[in-house]
């Protein structure tokens, strides 16, 4: 099925507004989790194709270029939010949204979240070190109450790192 036919049988369905609208909400997603605004709006396109899209669909449903588009479709592939998907008659690669969230949300947590945790606890540590070492009482408190909070939160931290084996 060509780009033109998945969006005549996707628009029967879906107003153009609606599509605007889900799009746009990936693109909240993909803001919240620190990717561009062209990540969520390509991840939003694949959601809501029910056939595979190659990057010149991609390209041609929201106007973008071929490189942004490219490099859109590699990162949603790196953390798993898409997979390539072969097509006989197609030399180009297409690409289709993973369905096994499990999946989706190790691969999520390993590409994003946890570096990210891991790198602000390395922060929080070093500056805490210095706080304590020539900082004034008040934050030092303040640091106390924040490693009192990540005690608290560990348990939280293992489960996550747990879901990522």
């Amino acid at each position: 099925m060509t780009a033109r036919a998945t969006r005549s049988t996707d628009a029967a369905a879906l107003t153009t507004g609606q599509e605007r609208e889900i799009i746009a909400f990936w693109v909240q997603v993909s803001g919240l989790l620190g990717y561009p605004r062209s990540i969520g709006e390509v991840f939003g396109l694949i959601f809501l194709s029910e056939a595979p899209l190659s990057a010149d669909d991609v390209v041609e449903r929201l106007g973008i270029s071929r490189s942004g588009a490219g490099q859109s479709l590699k990162a949603l592939q790196d953390i798993g939010a898409i997979k390539p998907v072969h097509q006989l008659a197609h030399r180009k690669e297409h690409y289709q949204m993973q369905t096994d969230l499990g999946v989706l949300v190790k691969q999520l947590l390993n590409a994003r979240v946890l570096p990210k945790l891991e790198e602000l606890a390395g922060q929080r540590a070093s500056l805490d070190a210095t706080v304590r070492e020539h900082g004034p009482a008040y934050l030092a408190q303040r640091f106390d109450k924040l490693d009192r909070w990540r005690g608290k939160a560990a348990p939280l931290m293992a489960l996550l790192k747990a879901l990522t084996v």
